[in-house]
């Protein structure tokens, strides 16, 4: 049965271990959250306390386990950041051993902010769930993926906003300084412009009843602004990232074929094999048929 496990966990099948150790993050991430209760941590402190130190020596038994598996080759192990990232997440969890705040000092007081501080980064280990749903990780995927494309966007949208920006404080700045007051203030302002929050009362503030009244001015400003900036950018954004997922799911597709053919005895290829042989021929023979009726 060890032997199967470790079989599994070499080759990233599915296994029980692997299911455990799915619902022990989830466990460890619920109680990261009730420990944000004061009363619960009051009333249920000691067994807390208890499954938190666990919890804590099962993911240290989970690392254990997996850099048997790779016993052969560790560098496949520490080749996945995820692995890595466990192995950070886990020696956090050994802090509170190492640090201690018994007296009432400063350096006391700075120990235990930053004992909750890393408590905190506990609640980062739910990230791994990302790789467990294949979903979930083809969207991560196209995320990262997107990174380069979207800069050149970004650079755009950042030459848009400093610009609108720009001449907003200078014809808006008297009428309406909470919104206009610097350039800070009024790239804010643009954000809750593109978003659609209350643009129109921007506008209108604006246009009438102020100290400046910019009757076309105004108009012409916030509406250019969300026309370019609500509308057209995050389309721009909508389109680099649904082309990049559909390229995603293309390269999962043909990484799960090449593992379906590594994992494939010789008789099932050499028949795939046969298979895509008669489908070519077939197509062959319509197109030289086609060919022959054309020349007649």
């Amino acid at each position: 049965m060890f032997a199967d496990l470790i079989y599994k966990l070499r080759h990233n099948e599915s296994n029980w271990f692997d299911t455990f150790i799915l619902g022990v993050i989830i466990l460890s991430a619920i109680l990261v959250g009730v420990e944000t209760d004061k009363a619960m941590m009051i009333t249920f402190h000691d067994p807390l306390h208890i499954a938190n130190i666990v919890i804590h020596y099962i993911f240290v038994t989970e690392i254990v386990v997996k850099m048997y598996a790779f016993r052969d080759d560790l560098k496949v192990y520490f080749s996945d950041g995820w692995n890595l990232f466990d192995i950070f997440i886990v020696m956090l969890g050994f802090l509170p051993l190492l640090i201690t705040h018994d007296e009432a000092t400063y350096e006391a007081v700075l120990a235990a902010r930053t004992l909750r501080i890393f408590r905190s980064l506990k609640s980062l280990r739910v990230l791994r769930l990302i790789g467990r749903f294949k979903q979930l990780r083809t969207i991560v995927e196209t995320l990262l993926h997107s990174i380069p494309t979207l800069w050149q966007v970004f650079m755009l949208m950042g030459i848009l906003y400093y610009s609108y920006a720009v001449i907003g404080v200078f014809l808006f700045n008297e009428n309406d300084p909470q919104h206009f007051g610097s350039l800070t203030q009024a790239v804010l302002t643009l954000f809750q412009v593109m978003t659609g929050d209350g643009w129109s009362d921007l506008m209108k503030a604006n246009m009438y009843d102020c100290i400046h009244p910019h009757p076309f001015l105004s108009p012409l400003y916030f509406c250019s602004f969300v026309l370019v900036g609500a509308l057209i950018i995050l389309n721009l954004f909508v389109g680099i990232i649904i082309s990049e997922m559909d390229e995603t799911r293309r390269r999962h597709l043909q990484e799960e074929m090449g593992e379906k053919m590594v994992n494939d005895s010789d008789d099932a290829l050499l028949f795939r094999l046969q298979e895509y042989k008669q489908s070519f021929d077939k197509e062959m023979s319509t197109i030289i048929d086609e060919l022959k009726r054309r020349k007649k």
